[in-house]
């Protein structure tokens, strides 16, 4: 049976995405949206997704090209390889797309865990298609398992992060931990892939992962 969350996190957490959502839905009306909606992002969108349904070796070019109605011609004329267009597409949509225009030598670590929460919202309501957080994270971790060069990506964007911490401890903002722990911990938290017991609701997941890094800053801040 599923754990229930009750109190004031629960609902905080969950408002939280609801607010979010309504904000992103907005968004996506406006004009800087509507450079989502190019070729070359109905490309790596539909790449994306494929990955998601198959994982990334059973994802063929033509099933990208007939999936979107369009020649193979036009397709390479945005990208020359599988791989080049996989990467692009993993690089945007575990990243790129949520942190962009973040300072990361600025930006304190409880800003960047809200960048992060907005990232759940983002990433489970993919422009409309609903998308299973845990799904999200396998491929993710999948990715990291097979893949060299999306794991210097990763490491990059680790590497970024970890520079949060360090000047968050600097700052006097947290307690001084070891860097790799925090961060660890906090890619723990939004990188799970699995329950035990029977897998929960979507929902519950999104909300568990803000509520959890919630409590995880709790107690490291000073």
């Amino acid at each position: 049976m599923q754990e229930t969350l009750k109190g004031k996190r629960g609902k905080s957490a969950l408002d939280f995405i609801g607010k979010y959502n309504l904000f992103f839905n907005h968004m996506k009306k406006s004009p800087r949206a509507s450079k989502s909606e190019s070729t070359k992002d109905k490309i790596l969108r539909t790449a994306f997704l494929l990955m998601l349904e198959r994982g990334y070796d059973k994802v063929l070019v033509g099933d990208i090209q007939r999936r979107l109605g369009i020649s193979r011609g036009l397709l390479y004329r945005y990208y020359k390889s599988k791989n080049s267009l996989m990467m692009d597409a993993c690089r945007e949509f575990f990243y790129g797309r949520y942190f962009e225009g973040v300072d990361y030598d600025k930006i304190s670590l409880g800003e960047f865990l809200k960048h992060a929460e907005c990232a759940v919202g983002r990433m489970t309501d993919f422009y409309g298609t609903k998308i299973e957080i845990l799904k999200y994270n396998s491929l993710y971790s999948a990715l990291i398992q097979s893949r060299p060069d999306f794991k210097k990506v990763a490491q990059a964007e680790f590497d970024k992060a970890r520079k949060v911490i360090h000047n968050a401890v600097l700052r006097g903002e947290i307690k001084d931990l070891p860097e790799n722990f925090v961060g660890a911990t906090i890619l723990a938290i939004f990188g799970r892939t699995s329950y035990i017991s029977e897998i929960p609701s979507n929902e519950y997941v999104c909300r568990r992962m803000i509520e959890d890094v919630q409590r995880f800053y709790e107690l490291i801040k000073k």
